[in-house]
């Protein structure tokens, strides 16, 4: 397993050019004198520094290394097996090789006393995850030398892309039911059908009182006359997320923690119901504001939770989305801040319809009826209560 240390050290001041002239510059000096056995001496103290100094010099070349995470991430407490692989790729053996990685969050160092010629080594380490984020091994510095450790040599190497383990928030018992029911009653108020305008089932001939914006374009300017889009008929049960990470700055990590948790709960929670689930989340030190669309499989799912894991207090503001598809055909949406009052994106909810949107805030500001005419709940009352 793997352990903290610091960095390497550096190679002996014997093997430095200047000490090595010197060793020759003597040996040249006590020969012409006839000094036969100081001759020797500083003869063979030259030679096994020259060859001390070239050794190591040359220990480091062709060697690769290379980190291999799986893509998916893991929640805290479970273990994901990370497969390293290091080759000598030259005919000349190593009698010693450290290993030292640099993460994100952590440090790693490993020693090997032998490397033959030719030889690559595969070995796996097994973490465990203890806390929520993105985790990076961004920088491997390798170090070898001559066998007899006058001389070492380090190479760097930047892994690109780089290592990356996404630990994603806990998972909490939550009750996705309350959603399921919001999206009920929004059906409810709207008869339970809407047309996906995404999705064109057929077409037909215009007829006078036909909107311009149901007009196939395309087929006009093909030349086959003027038709209009038939529109498959649906029903709204998607729901999007919207993290206000922002609105949390300032106030303690666990309040964030706790809010990333119960909206990873109910990501998969719906997702496992067969939900089309979708995030937006906001630009962080890891990622671009992304805007996952309520979709279904594992992959989409796997996306959101990598999102929220790489969330954090000092992430920006969102952004106003002007390109979402059929804004109206969303089951429900929820903004998730610390408070009505703190919040920083509430802007980005204008697309959407009113009565399909809430706020959930963890600090739910003395619970007012509607926050910008938008119901308001508390986070916490998705937890269940045991």
């Amino acid at each position: 397993m793997p352990h903290d240390h610091g960095a390497p050290s550096p190679s002996s001041m014997l093997v430095h050019p200047i000490f090595i002239a010197l060793c020759l510059v003597c040996c040249a000096a006590s020969a012409f004198l006839g000094k036969t056995v100081l001759t020797i001496f500083c003869g063979f103290v030259f030679t096994l520094l020259l060859c001390s100094y070239f050794w190591g010099r040359l220990s480091i070349k062709k060697l690769t290394y290379s980190v291999n995470i799986p893509a998916s991430g893991v929640f805290p407490g479970q273990s994901v097996q990370i497969k390293r692989t290091l080759s000598n790729n030259k005919l000349l053996p190593l009698t010693w090789l450290e290993l030292f990685e640099m993460g994100e969050n952590h440090s790693s160092f490993y020693t090997f006393s032998l490397l033959k010629w030719y030889q690559t080594l595969a070995f796996n380490d097994e973490w465990t995850a203890k806390k929520r984020g993105i985790h990076k091994i961004s920088l491997v510095t390798l170090r070898s030398g001559d066998g007899f450790g006058l001389s070492s040599q380090l190479k760097r190497i930047t892994q690109e892309p780089e290592g990356r383990i996404a630990v994603y928030p806990e998972l909490l018992d939550v009750s996705v039911e309350k959603i399921l029911n919001d999206i009920w009653d929004t059906r409810s108020a709207s008869f339970g059908y809407l047309e996906d305008v995404t999705l064109v089932k057929s077409v037909r001939d215009y007829s006078p009182g036909d909107p311009a914006k149901r007009i196939n374009h395309r087929q006009l300017a093909g030349g086959h006359g003027l038709v209009v889009n038939m529109y498959e008929v649906v029903s709204p049960n998607s729901v999007l997320f919207v993290l206000d990470t922002a609105s949390f700055s300032g106030q303690p990590d666990e309040n964030l923690e706790y809010a990333l948790s119960v909206a990873a709960s109910l990501v998969t929670g719906l997702s496992l119901r067969g939900i089309r689930v979708g995030l937006l989340a906001p630009a962080s030190k890891h990622f671009e504001q992304t805007c996952v669309l309520p979709s279904s499989g594992e992959a989409y799912l796997a996306r959101m939770l990598e999102l929220m894991a790489g969330a954090g207090k000092e992430d920006a503001a969102l952004t106003a989305i002007d390109n979402y598809p059929a804004p109206e055909l969303v089951g429900q949406v929820y903004y998730i801040t610390y408070s009505e009052r703190l919040s920083t994106s509430l802007s980005v909810l204008a697309p959407f319809p009113a009565h399909k949107t809430q706020v959930l805030a963890f600090f739910p500001d003395d619970m007012p009826p509607l926050a910008h005419g938008l119901k308001i709940r508390p986070l916490h009352s998705f937890r269940r209560v045991s």
